[in-house]
């Protein structure tokens, strides 16, 4: 939208290709240019799972 002032860090709503909402992060903003990022939040990042295992069938 032409009001619209993207800042970078900023959280985006946008319509994916099946009419899903996809969230997406504005990464960069130039004079010509805005850069989004659609990955999820975790993407690239190390997790550890606590895990208990209650039983094997």
């Amino acid at each position: 939208p032409p009001d619209l002032n993207p800042e970078v860090d900023q959280k985006l709503q946008m319509g994916g290709p099946n009419g899903e909402l996809v969230v997406v992060t504005v990464v960069a903003v130039t004079d010509e240019a805005v850069v989004l990022d659609a990955n999820p939040p975790l993407a690239g990042k190390d997790l550890t799972f606590d895990l208990e295992l209650v039983a094997i069938s």
